[in-house]
């Protein structure tokens, strides 16, 4: 049964975005309003059409008024996987799970990747069944859906242009149910060939179409895309041979050689398909042949086809049987009637008039709808549980007399345990401000002889011939980085560096404030300075060090043109290094002091030391 309700329309093609607003009229549908933005992009600014539609979108929204509204998506037949899929007679029931199984054969990509939806389509041969597969990538869809929800519309369903396109002329040409018919729809991609006859459906895209016209102009007259389109759309006409381009200009003669060429490829694959249809699926010759899309409005197109097709051609009316609101532009109308099958279609579906039903579900509408299922579950749930809530109010309430006496009873035997709660919550005191004293205490004993460990672990790794150490000490600094630009390779201070006064050697560790060494410099002489360097490499990925700091490169320095008592000799080099400590420089050296008073140390300390 029809259901005609106010029903907002939205087609996203290749090249241009439509959206219309249908309204109940009598016993059927008025347009009341519609709008299109054309979205012509250079190939090379594909990357930037999802922006284009956005923008095309909140216009239209603001034109039509129809912010928050529900809205019938239709994408085109270029971006969907179709596929006729043979199936055995199968009960209703099990159609589902061998439709999702054929979907994973026959579409290449993965099943979680893709949405896809499914018609039955009518028996052609005894014992067959025949199913019409839909499917689209995941990804693109949200994307799209993405556009439409972020204009303030609100996604009812998706569908293709294709079976939109269908169920319009369906509606539209019922004394057409038992002839042959083919309906051209010539995009700006594809043009997509749809068959009709008796009831049967098949469909067949081809990329001679629209853009590829434009690219036969752009590469006729050495043109940009959006030149030749333009030319295209302002001087454009199919020549019909015989003389015809005699009366014309020198440019619009070559012009319109070029497009008759382009739709020439045309003509050819409309006809291959019609021989697969007659040969594979045992259809007959069509009768007749409509025309539709931005294609269609080339002067000449009609005409050229029925020549080349040698068939009856004519315009296809998406809106036959509609009425016209008096807000529509009629003149306008003219124009764009020949590209609103889709959305024509979209609204046909929405009054269940249509004999497809395609729906392409985006992941967020699939949530709503499944919350919505659920909502029936939930607010019986909710009726139960009041119900329960208020049998056991009543009940509750005869329990409350005995609660009471029960309390007193309990009442009078708390007081002692409270008392014991009291003594155990003042020992747990005691323990933890002894276990902070303890804890203390052994952060000194191990703090003892942590250095001593540390030295002893880059005596052990960075032991050569070739160079020594000759000054050890702790520093603290906000940035770890040497001076490259002084002689002597003291610590940069601009980083406010504590590190020994230069000359003396006095530490400036005690000026320190505790706990914030993170680094240690050391200086020393080598003969080799490849050694000093690979020695850094080593030491700094020991346990104590924080090797994703340290850096050979920047950390550590030596000096070839040294001044002062060394200055004679000459095989000797000077080094600085800084080595980044870890937070914690013990490392993994100590127990947990939790578990054992005693500290274990290296191996080469033993317990009764």
């Amino acid at each position: 049964m029809a259901e005609y309700k106010t029903t907002v329309a939205l087609e996203i093609g290749a090249q241009s975005v439509t959206m219309g607003v249908f309204t109940p009229s009598g016993k059927g549908y008025a347009l009341s309003r519609y709008a299109r933005r054309d979205i012509l992009l250079d190939p090379v600014e594909e990357g930037m059409r999802m922006d284009y539609v956005s923008n095309a979108i909140g216009e239209m929204v603001t034109e039509l008024k129809v912010k928050g509204s529900d809205v019938r998506n239709v994408v085109s037949g270029q971006q969907v996987f179709m596929r006729f899929i043979k199936l055995p007679l199968i009960d209703i029931d099990d159609i589902s799970e061998h439709v999702g199984y054929e979907a994973q054969q026959h579409i290449p990509f993965p099943l979680e990747d893709i949405v896809y939806s499914y018609q039955t389509l009518p028996e052609r041969e005894p014992g067959e069944q025949e199913v019409l597969l839909v499917a689209i990538k995941k990804d693109v869809l949200d994307n799209l859906n993405t556009q439409v929800e972020d204009n303030g519309l609100k996604t009812r369903s998706v569908d293709c242009s294709i079976t939109s396109l269908y169920n319009a002329y369906r509606l539209n040409y019922p004394e057409d149910e038992c002839d042959s018919v083919i309906l051209l729809d010539i995009g700006a991609k594809t043009t997509d060939i749809i068959f009709s006859e008796n009831g049967r459906f098949f469909t067949r895209s081809v990329t001679a179409a629209g853009a590829f016209i434009t690219n036969n102009i752009a590469r006729e007259f050495n043109l940009s895309f959006k030149e030749a389109e333009k030319l295209k759309l302002e001087s454009g006409m199919v020549s019909l041979g015989n003389g015809f381009t005699d009366s014309l200009d020198e440019q619009q003669a070559a012009l319109a050689t070029t497009i008759r060429t382009a739709m020439s490829r045309l003509s050819s694959e409309v006809q291959r398909t019609i021989n697969h249809y007659r040969s594979q699926y045992k259809g007959t010759a069509p009768t007749k042949a409509y025309i539709c899309g931005g294609g269609a409005r080339l002067p000449y197109a009609v005409e050229f086809l029925q020549a080349a097709l040698n068939l009856p051609v004519e315009y296809l009316n998406p809106l036959q049987v509609f009425s016209i609101g008096s807000k529509v532009d009629e003149e306008a109308l003219s124009m764009d009637a020949l590209t609103l099958g889709p959305v024509v279609g979209a609204a046909v579906t929405g009054a269940k008039v249509g004999e497809f039903y395609i729906d392409l579900v985006p992941t967020s509408v699939g949530k709503d709808r499944a919350e919505l299922e659920m909502l029936p579950k939930i607010m019986a749930g909710g009726i139960v549980a009041l119900i329960g809530a208020g049998a056991f109010v009543f009940m509750a309430g005869n329990k409350v007399k005995e609660a009471e006496q029960v309390n007193e009873i309990f009442s009078s035997q708390l007081a002692p345990i409270q008392k014991i709660a009291t003594a155990v919550q003042n020992s747990e005191t005691q323990y933890n401000e002894a276990k902070a004293e303890y804890h203390q205490l052994a952060s000194l004993y191990r703090n003892r002889t942590e250095y001593t460990d540390i030295i002893r672990c880059i005596a052990e790794v960075g032991t050569s011939y070739n160079f020594w150490f000759t000054q050890f000490e702790p520093v603290h600094t906000e940035e770890l980085s040497l001076d490259q630009t002084a002689e002597s390779g003291s610590v940069n201070r601009h980083a406010r560096l504590f590190a020994p006064s230069a000359g003396n050697g006095n530490s400036a560790l005690a000026s320190l404030p505790s706990g914030q060494v993170n680094a240690l410099y050391i200086k020393g002489y080598a003969m080799n300075e490849q050694e000093v360097r690979d020695a850094y490499e080593k030491i700094s990925k020991q346990k104590y060090f924080n090797g994703e700091e340290a850096d050979k490169n920047k950390h550590v320095q030596i000096i070839t043109n040294e001044s002062g008592p060394n200055a004679s000799l000459g095989y000797l080099k000077t080094f600085h290094m800084i080595l980044p400590l870890q937070d914690k420089p013990h490392g993994d050296l100590y127990h947990d002091i939790d578990e054992e008073v005693y500290l274990s140390v290296p191996e080469y300390r033993t317990k009764e030391d």
